[in-house]
């Protein structure tokens, strides 16, 4: 397929194509080496550490909630994706969240430190 001459802007990777997330639903991706759970909303693509901080399960397995909080398969705890905070237990800490660029609809989220 054709390449996009629309790089990542500095410190940022690309992580998919906007039309590749399901509206409403959450994916999980591998991006410079570190896993990325993206919900998407309409146009809007939020981003968080795909590791549930109450014992490590991928949140891209969960749910996106109508309320738009994340919720974690295993044992349910919820967050809110735009800040990473604990919306619902057994999570007692909040979870890594990362400003995501959509530009030409290609989803760029920042590089790990």
């Amino acid at each position: 397929g054709a390449v996009s001459a629309t790089s990542a802007p500095p410190g940022f990777a690309r992580a998919g194509a906007l039309a590749d997330l399901v509206d409403g639903a959450l994916a999980g991706v591998v991006v410079d080496g570190h896993r990325v759970c993206l919900a998407r909303r309409g146009g809007e693509v939020l981003a968080l550490d795909d590791a549930c901080p109450h014992a490590a399960f991928p949140l891209s397995e969960g749910d996106l909630l109508p309320d738009g909080s994340v919720r974690c398969a295993w044992h349910g705890a919820r967050f809110d994706p735009r800040t990473g905070a604990v919306r619902a237990g057994p999570a007692c800490g909040p979870v890594a969240s990362f400003h995501v660029l959509v530009i030409d609809d290609v989803v760029n989220v920042p590089l790990p430190p």
